[in-house]
């Protein structure tokens, strides 16, 4: 198969991907307000935009790292480990600056150790991800001593996650700021180019000279600040840490990627449809509560979700001679 032939049938995959998580997205909405008309007010809307914007922004990172073919399963300890950090630096005397960088140089950390073990030592990402979250819940465990540590939140931090700037909340604005760059870098930028193409065929994108660990590292650390920022403002928003904050956080940012037609083998998709499978999980999340469905069903929901459309779209993206 050419190189032109791929690149075609790849492109069919990724608009047919979006096309379907936005109308799926619409046929949410109305389902949503038949079953509470109340769901279609401001304030509702409001609410639903500002869960949306965690799972948008740790989304952002996982987009990144699952168009190279890989997955990043360390996000629910490293927001949570940056997380507590920040607020205890901050509670501390240490300052909004140092407390900010400190967690955001945990998550490139992170994000650093994530692309070594995938890149360097050729490990499968999913295992070796796992492992640096065990590792952090560790080492949240030793730093608080297991108990829920008392916070101070920056009255900035608050700001960002729940003020109002000009009638419309903050944090929905930072994610679309934060989206609209992403969306720039992936459809403009020779990094953005790369990523698919490691995703697609990374011994190519070597052999022509492409140093492609840096695309690792890049994508890695991408998802790691990313879980970082998506901590701070879940901190403003609760006004509090705790243990295991990041948990819920594990799940949903990759079925949203993957509901919105990014192929979770790499390649093909972008952040365009994951804003949309973000909003659908949001959207499902409520539902679901509506008809009053514990967690447990909302897993069994997700998980069904998740494995229907790997299998849709892996069939679909497969490419034949």
């Amino acid at each position: 198969m050419t190189t032109a032939t791929l690149k075609s049938r790849f492109g069919a995959f990724t608009r047919h991907g979006v096309a379907v998580s936005y109308a799926l997205l619409v046929v949410l909405i109305v389902v949503a307000v038949i079953l509470n008309p109340a769901f279609a007010s401001w304030a509702n809307v409001k609410a639903q935009l500002q869960i949306a914007t965690f799972i948008g922004i740790i989304a952002i990172g996982q987009t990144l790292v699952i168009l190279t073919g890989q997955i990043d399963l360390s996000v629910p300890w490293n927001l949570t480990f940056s997380s507590i950090l920040m607020a205890t630096l901050y509670g501390e005397g240490y300052g909004f600056a140092v407390a900010v960088g400190a967690a955001l140089l945990v998550g490139i950390g992170v994000g650093l150790v994530n692309a070594i073990g995938v890149a360097v030592f050729r490990l499968h990402s999913l295992v070796w991800t796992l492992g640096m979250n065990a590792l952090l819940e560790g080492a949240t465990m030793v730093y608080t001593n297991g108990q829920p540590p008392d916070s101070t939140i920056p009255g900035f931090v608050r700001f960002l996650a729940v003020g109002n700037l000009g009638g419309l909340p903050v944090a929905p604005l930072v994610w679309a700021v934060l989206a609209a760059v992403t969306i720039l870098v992936l459809a403009r930028s020779r990094f953005g180019r790369f990523l698919y193409a490691t995703g697609n065929n990374e011994p190519a994108l070597f052999l022509s000279g492409v140093a492609t660990r840096r695309v690792h590292v890049g994508a890695f650390v991408a998802s790691g600040v990313c879980a970082v920022l998506a901590g701070i403002l879940l901190t403003g928003y609760a006004s509090q840490t705790y243990l295991g904050m990041g948990n819920d956080y594990l799940l949903v940012p990759i079925a949203a990627v993957i509901i919105g037609g990014t192929n979770i083998m790499g390649g093909a998709g972008g952040y365009v449809g994951t804003i949309a499978g973000t909003l659908i999980v949001v959207l499902l999340q409520s539902i679901l509560s509506i008809a009053q469905i514990g967690q447990a069903g909302k897993n069994i929901t997700f998980g069904l979700i998740i494995i229907a459309l790997v299998l849709l779209y892996a069939r679909e993206a497969r490419p034949t001679d």
